[in-house]
C-alpha cells in the first residue's frame, strides 16, 4: 500500500491507538453479535452507488496511497480477461451506505477508468487495447465494455450491528501487507461524516496548533484528531448530549463510537460543539501557554491525552475573567497531586479513573467561580 507513514507526534500513552483491542470485558461470546454476508455486486452497480453517494470510498487515511498508472491498467486488463479478484470487504451502515474497509485502491482504478480519467496501457495479453478509455470501448470493442460492466465483484459485508471491534480486526488483517492503521484512522473510514470531518478540520486551525504545538502536516496518523475524539466523548457525556440513560462503563472505544454516531447526526448542534472547542483551547493557551496538556505544564514534555481532555472540559467550565495566575497555580496543584497522577496512570480509563479526574475539575470551577 505504500511506503510507511512516518510518525512525527508524540504524546503520551498514545500506543493505546495501535493496539487494536476493544477496552470492554464482554461476557457474552463476541461472535454471536457478528454478522456477516456475503453479497456480490456488478461493476456498474458499484459506480452507481458511488456516484450516488451510497459507497464511500475517499477515506483521508488512504490519500497517501495511489495505485501508479501500470498497476491500475493490470488490474483492467484482468477484469477484461475474466480473471477473479481478491474478497472485497465492506461495512453497511444503518442507512444503507457502505464504506469499503478493503479494496478501496482496486475500486478507485476501476471508477477512474469509467470516468475516463486514464487509458490502458502496457497490456501484456489484451495489446490491442493499449491506448484505449473507457468512451473507446464501443461499436468493435463493444463486448469488453460490456464485460468490464457488467463484472461481479465479490465481497464480504459486515452488517450492523457488528461490533466495531470485530471492524478493527479486519482492517488489521487485511493491512497487515502494508501500513499498519491505527484506531483512528480507521475510525475516520468507520465514521465518515461531518463529525470527524469537524475535528480533522480544527486540526488544521492556528487556534489548535498553538495550543497543543501540533504541526498538522507532520500529524499523519491523527494523533491530534484523536486528541479531540476522547475530549468530546467525555464533553459530551457529562453534558448529556448523549442521553440521560448513557453511562461511561470502562470501554472507552464503545464510548467514542457513540461519540461519532451522534456527532454525525446531530445537525447544527455540530458547529455549537466546533465553538466550544475553539473556545476551550484559546482560553487553554491564554491560561497555560505553551505547558499547555503538558505534565507540571512543561513546555518540553509531550502532550498527556488526559490533561489535554480534563483541561479542555475545565475550559468549558470557566469564563475568560478566571483566567488569571490563581487559577493557573490551582490548575497546576491539581494534575501534579497524586491523586490526579494516579488517576493518568496504569489502567488510567477505568470508571473510577476517568470520574475522579473529571470531579477534580469540577471542584477547581466551583473554587474559581466562588472566588468571584
Amino acid at each position: 500500500m505504500g511506503e510507511e507513514l512516518r510518525d512525527d507526534i508524540y504524546i503520551e500513552n498514545a500506543d493505546e491507538l495501535t493496539e487494536l483491542k476493544y477496552s470492554d470485558n464482554e461476557e457474552r461470546p463476541i461472535f454471536e453479535s457478528v454478522r456477516v454476508t456475503k453479497k456480490d455486486f456488478s461493476v456498474f452497480e458499484l459506480f452507481r452507488k458511488y456516484n450516488n453517494g451510497k459507497l464511500i470510498l475517499d477515506v483521508d487515511f488512504q490519500r497517501n496511497f495511489v495505485w501508479n498508472s501500470k498497476q491500475q491498467s493490470e488490474l483492467l486488463e484482468s477484469i477484461l480477461m475474466g480473471l477473479p479478484l481478491p474478497i472485497f470487504y465492506f461495512k453497511q451502515q444503518d442507512d444503507s451506505t457502505y464504506v469499503v474497509v478493503d479494496g478501496k485502491q482496486r475500486l478507485s482504478a476501476l471508477f477512474a477508468f469509467l470516468d475516463n480519467k486514464f487509458a490502458l496501457k502496457n497490456l501484456k495479453i489484451l495489446t490491442f487495447l493499449n491506448g484505449k478509455k473507457y468512451m473507446d470501448l464501443e461499436s468493435k470493442y463493444g463486448i469488453y465494455q460490456s464485460q468490464l460492466e457488467d463484472y461481479q465483484i465479490y465481497s464480504h459485508v459486515i452488517l450492523p450491528p457488528t461490533p466495531d471491534k470485530v471492524i478493527f480486526d479486519i482492517f488489521d488483517r487485511v493491512n497487515r501487507g502494508g501500513t499498519q492503521l491505527n484506531k483512528q484512522e480507521i475510525r475516520n473510514a468507520l465514521y465518515h461524516g461531518q463529525g470527524l470531518n469537524m475535528m480533522n478540520g480544527i486540526t488544521l486551525t492556528q487556534e489548535f496548533q498553538k495550543a497543543t504545538r501540533i504541526d498538522s502536516k507532520k500529524d499523519k496518523r491523527m494523533k491530534g484528531t484523536y486528541l479531540l475524539t476522547r475530549f468530546f466523548a467525555f464533553f459530551l457525556l457529562y453534558n448529556d448530549y448523549l442521553g440521560t440513560n448513557c453511562r461511561y462503563d470502562g470501554d472507552i472505544d464503545g464510548l467514542i463510537e457513540k461519540t461519532l454516531v451522534y456527532m454525525n447526526k446531530c445537525g447544527n448542534v455540530i458547529y455549537t460543539l466546533k465553538e466550544i472547542a475553539m473556545e476551550s483551547l484559546r482560553k487553554a493557551y491564554i491560561l497555560l501557554g505553551n505547558g499547555c496538556f503538558r505534565k507540571e505544564l512543561n513546555a518540553s514534555n509531550p502532550i498527556n491525552m488526559n490533561i489535554f481532555e480534563t483541561c479542555m472540559y475545565l475550559m468549558t467550565l470557566v469564563e475568560d475573567n478566571s483566567l488569571t495566575i490563581e487559577m493557573k497555580n490551582l490548575f497546576y496543584q491539581t494534575i501534579t497531586s497524586e491523586m490526579f497522577l494516579h488517576c493518568i496512570g496504569d489502567s488510567r480509563d477505568s470508571v473510577y479513573k476517568v470520574d475522579m479526574r473529571f470531579r477534580m475539575m469540577d471542584e477547581i470551577a466551583k473554587e474559581i467561580k466562588n472566588d468571584f
